[in-house]
């Protein structure tokens, strides 16, 4: 987009004028001055009163040399100041001394002065005045026409050539300081014009750059554009687009207007886009309707921005045709109106069929809650049905040593009574009842071993409550109830377990997960293997959290299985005795009841790990 250049500021007065001035301020003063020193050295030594008439005549010139200044001009002042100089001069010396008064080498200085700082015609001007006088005052003199009052003594006039010369050197003195200043200010401004030239080319130069840059973007853009008169809205250029798109051609749009060429197809229109560029001095996004060439309306959206194409004052204009756009946003709304009725009808039905699903989750809860009751039920079931089996051993010693030695006494009683009780007989008598007191009682501590095991993982199991316990203690229990089963089939089961750690937490929901995953692993980690390892161990991972592994060297778990373990009524043995339920349990008392963790790693034939990571500390509510 064009830029208007900026004008140079004017850079005010000469450095002539300024120049000069300086200088005849200064010049005024010291004259002015000097005539007011001379006249009072005059007074001082007692002087004749006529010699008081020159300098006198010069220090009044001075103030009104600054009122001609002031009301008319500096030159005219400070020409009138000079001559009236010289007439001082002329008076003086005609009036005393003639051609010998030595006020008249002030002529000289005048001569000097007027040529240096008004010019040569001045000069020649004061230079002829000067020569005239003198010739009339030797041709006057001479003639005995007029007769000059005598100079002064030696003294006296020694003071007044003095006084001439120091205060032309002094005068001569400031032109020259003055002329040198002015030269120094002259060089800068030399060099200052300079810079200011390069700078007003570079301006130029990139002016005529972005001059042909914004052409070739005019005519690069795909999108109709026009640039117009600011003032009169005069058409002054079109790019290609516009041409094509619009059918007309640029002759025959430059130097006409839009509503010439019959654009608008409502003023009102037109108005508003003035007002807000008015208001704005730009314009976004504005919509009409323009009508074309053969009358057909099509709605555009003009972007408007002010600008200067040359030194033209103009706006750019962009148009964007969005007549399609339009027509596809009514046929949407219209679409949006028939989907929002169709929406609405979904939507009831959906609620109802929301209500129904929300009453067959109920039900369906209700249904799980009772599984998982079962499942536990299942499995203190199998649990009953191993300790019971692991009984009938030790008890059916018991019995058989109890009635063996039942009949020993019997025997003993028999011979006692007979007899013939022989000491070799009662020692072997009490050797056979102390070994059946033993095996008696080895049994019997056996049995309340295992039935103590059970009776805490039951109560555990049932109860769910919060205690504080052994982690080793308890799964030990817990493993003790599980063994009768194991004996079933070729299993061995490992024990590691760390140092005492005092869980505060809840026993059964734990041991109700360890027996999940270890009976997930006789069902389904052994297919097909002669014999197996299951081992379970603890260790304390921190002072917060402990890490119990349950693996096997069983068949592994297929991949694609991985990620669904741990869903309900996921089981790859349905209908064969697999519920689904356990693993899916386990998970959700690791995490709901226990505030853990539970994983799985697996690789196919070589077996699996579940991991529990467990608070020492079960928090109070787990979410």
């Amino acid at each position: 987009m064009y830029q208007p250049m900026r004008k140079a500021s004017p850079i005010g007065e000469s450095f002539q004028t300024q120049s000069l001035n300086r200088l005849f301020d200064r010049l005024i003063q010291l004259t002015t001055w000097s005539c007011a020193a001379y006249i009072a050295i005059i007074l001082v030594i007692g002087g004749e009163w006529s010699r008081l008439f020159a300098p006198v005549l010069i220090g009044c010139g001075g103030p009104a040399c600054n009122v001609l200044r002031k009301r008319f001009s500096d030159r005219l002042g400070f020409s009138v100041y000079i001559w009236s100089i010289w007439i001082a001069i002329a008076v003086q010396s005609g009036y005393r001394g003639g051609i010998l008064n030595p006020i008249l080498h002030g002529c000289v200085i005048l001569v000097l002065m007027g040529g240096w700082l008004l010019g040569m015609r001045q000069a020649l001007f004061l230079l002829l005045a000067s020569i005239f006088w003198i010739t009339v005052l030797v041709f006057v003199v001479g003639s005995g026409w007029w007769t000059p009052i005598a100079v002064a003594t030696d003294g006296g006039y020694w003071l007044a050539m003095t006084s001439v010369w120091v205060v032309g050197y002094l005068v001569l003195r400031q032109v020259f300081n003055v002329h040198q200043s002015s030269m120094a200010e002259i060089k800068a401004l030399n060099l200052h014009l300079e810079q200011k030239v390069d700078e007003l080319a570079r301006q130029e130069s990139a002016t005529r750059t972005n001059e042909q840059k914004v052409l070739q973007l005019l005519n690069a853009s795909p999108l109709p554009i026009t640039v117009a008169n600011f003032a009169s809205g005069v058409y002054v250029d079109v790019n290609p687009a516009w041409e094509r798109f619009f059918q007309f051609s640029k002759s025959e749009v430059v130097g006409k207007t839009s509503i010439d060429l019959g654009f608008w197809q409502d003023l009102r229109q037109r108005q508003g886009w003035i007002d807000t560029f008015s208001a704005d001095g730009r314009v976004s996004g504005y919509e009409v309707t323009f009508l074309m060439r053969d009358g057909t309306p099509r709605v555009f959206m003009l972007s408007s921005e002010r600008f200067f194409y040359g030194d033209e004052d103009c706006v750019l204009t962009m148009s964007v045709d969005v007549t399609d756009r339009k027509r596809m946003e009514s046929e949407l709304k219209m679409l949006n109106t028939d989907l929002e009725l169709r929406v609405s009808d979904r939507t009831q039905a959906l609620d109802q069929a929301n209500r129904e699903l929300l009453a067959t989750m109920d039900t369906l809860k209700h249904t799980q809650d009772e599984l998982i009751n079962s499942e536990k039920l299942a499995s203190l079931g199998s649990l009953v049905a191993g300790v019971a089996h692991e009984l009938n051993t030790p008890l059916g010693n018991a019995m058989v040593s109890a009635s063996t030695i039942t009949h020993d006494i019997e025997t003993m009683e028999q011979r006692l009574g007979e007899g013939n009780l022989t000491k070799s007989a009662f020692e072997n008598f009490i050797r056979r009842v102390k070994e059946g007191t033993d095996l008696t009682l080895r049994s019997v501590e056996r049995s309340v071993s295992l039935i103590t095991s059970f009776k805490q993982v039951a109560v555990d199991q049932d109860s769910e409550r919060r205690r504080t316990f052994d982690l080793a203690q308890t799964l030990h229990e817990v493993l003790d109830t599980l063994r009768p089963g194991l004996k079933l089939r070729p299993l061995q089961l490992e024990v590691d377990f760390c140092d005492a750690v005092a869980m505060d937490s809840f026993p059964g929901p734990l041991g109700q997960v360890v027996m999940n995953v270890v009976t997930n692993a006789v069902s389904h980690a052994f297919d097909g293997m002669q014999a197996g390892v299951i081992r379970v161990s603890a260790v304390r991972q921190s002072d917060s959290v402990v890490r119990v592994s349950i693996e096997d060297n069983g068949v592994g778990i297929p991949t694609e299985d991985l990620g669904q373990i741990f869903d309900p009524f996921f089981t790859t043995k349905l209908g064969r005795g697999g519920s689904g339920l356990g693993l899916s349990i386990s998970h959700r008392i690791t995490s709901k009841v226990l505030g853990g963790s539970i994983t799985v790693h697996s690789v196919v034939g070589r077996g699996t790990r579940f991991d529990l990571v467990l608070p020492v500390k079960a928090p109070s509510v787990v979410y």
